[in-house]
């Protein structure tokens, strides 16, 4: 489930600058779009790793054998990291904490559904 492992990272670190983000929105001017630059720039780093982990896991399903659950639940984590690597710049301050809920709960629903693969 190495998708989802670089998913729950994306949203982790989303939740992290929004969080360490909104203590000094109204002290100092700019401080949205400094945050909202450091998602979308998170997001630019982490959303090629998504996608080569996804590569990586479609080559290892051509090759090995692997439980259809597993691959389900890998194709489910790919979804929910799409979401944030689609239209990064739909990723804000303000719209962060939602979607990282959301991406969070499905991939927890992937690694229940595969059975805690890894």
């Amino acid at each position: 489930m190495r998708i989802a492992s670089f998913a729950a990272v994306a949203a982790l670190s989303l939740a992290a600058v929004a969080v360490t983000s909104c203590g000094t929105l109204e002290k100092l001017p700019g401080k949205v779009d400094q945050a909202n630059g450091k998602i979308q720039s998170g997001l630019a780093d982490l959303c090629p790793k998504v996608e080569t982990a996804h590569l990586g896991f479609a080559f290892l399903k051509a090759i090995f054998k692997i439980p259809q659950s597993v691959i389900d639940a890998e194709a489910d984590a790919y979804t929910a990291a799409e979401e944030f690597c689609r239209e990064p710049s739909s990723v804000t301050l303000q719209t962060a904490p939602q979607k990282v809920l959301d991406a969070l709960n499905k991939i927890n629903a992937a690694r229940a559904k595969a059975g805690g693969s890894n």
